[in-house]
């Protein structure tokens, strides 16, 4: 019988960037979030408070994929998320969020963008099946 082939422990340079990018990309996400949940708190609105929980739990779900893609665990949870965060970003500019500042919204937009089409490459799926299966192997 023949010993399976080790798969390397360290993430794939893009599934890196792809966490990077996720993370850097989700904290305007969160700290709106929060500013506006302080808004609601100290006006006691009670769908302040909803309306802000939303952004911070897809920053939340943000950092929990990227976490899970350099453990090699899963890439699809930091690909919904980037795709959430660009929805919010999305949804504001729509609003005209950042209108007159053209570098802003290439800032808000780079990083869901690039986390997920980085966290999705073929190579780094199937780097996270490898370690999928190498785990699988060893149960």
């Amino acid at each position: 019988m023949t010993q399976p082939v080790p798969v390397r422990r360290v993430p794939p340079i893009p599934a890196g960037i792809a966490a990077l990018c996720g993370i850097l990309g989700a904290l305007p996400v969160a700290l709106f979030a929060l500013v506006a949940g302080a808004f609601a708190l100290a006006s006691q609105v009670g769908v302040g408070l909803l309306l802000s929980a939303i952004p911070l739990a897809i920053a939340v779900a943000v950092v929990v994929g990227a976490v899970l893609l350099v453990l090699g665990r899963s890439w699809l949870v930091l690909l919904v998320a980037a795709v959430l965060t660009l929805g919010l970003v999305a949804w504001a500019l729509w609003f005209g969020a950042a209108e007159d500042d053209p570098g802003s919204v290439a800032v808000l937009v780079a990083g869901p963008l690039l986390a997920a089409v980085l966290g999705s490459l073929p190579g780094v799926r199937a780097w996270v099946a490898a370690r999928r299966a190498e785990r699988a192997a060893r149960v």
